[in-house]
């Protein structure tokens, strides 16, 4: 019996069918990676933004209690925050992607009558990409002048 030889080239062989899906998925495999990173990145940014929203409302409900009340509070806290050891005092629970997330708050009031200088730190326990703790400062005076 003849062997016919098959002249008909249209199809891929098995051989090139797995080499193909080895290098689509090492593509996808590095767009994952991507993919997370940008994630990781996102989320950081997005517990900083929080961080800086609480700074501010911090300072907005300083700036409406009475000047003899601004006092300093939790001293200290924002160096090595642990939530687990904090006082109730100095911990705020916010939710950042629907992930409950415990900021540490320091207030530092420095008196030059007639004003004050008040410094408000945020910080968490949540790394960023140099793997130190977010944190976030500002600092704004206060008279009792009524300016």
């Amino acid at each position: 019996m003849e062997q016919v030889a098959i002249l008909n080239k249209k199809g891929f062989t098995l051989v090139e069918v797995l080499v193909a899906m080895v290098l689509f998925s090492l593509v996808l495999i590095f767009m994952l990676h991507s993919f997370l990173l940008a994630y990781r990145f996102n989320y950081t940014k997005l517990v900083k933004d929080e961080a800086a929203k609480i700074a501010q409302n911090e300072l907005e409900r300083l700036r409406n209690t009475s000047y003899s009340s601004i006092n300093t509070i939790c001293n200290g806290v924002c160096n090595n925050f642990n939530p687990s050891t904090a006082s109730n005092q100095c911990k705020i629970t916010h939710q950042v992607r629907n992930h409950n997330v415990i900021f540490g708050r320091e207030i530092i009031v420095n008196e030059n009558p007639p004003y004050k200088t008040v410094t408000v730190i945020v910080c968490t326990a949540h790394k960023d990409k140099n793997g130190n703790n977010i944190r976030y400062q500002t600092t704004t005076i206060i008279s009792d002048k009524g300016f």
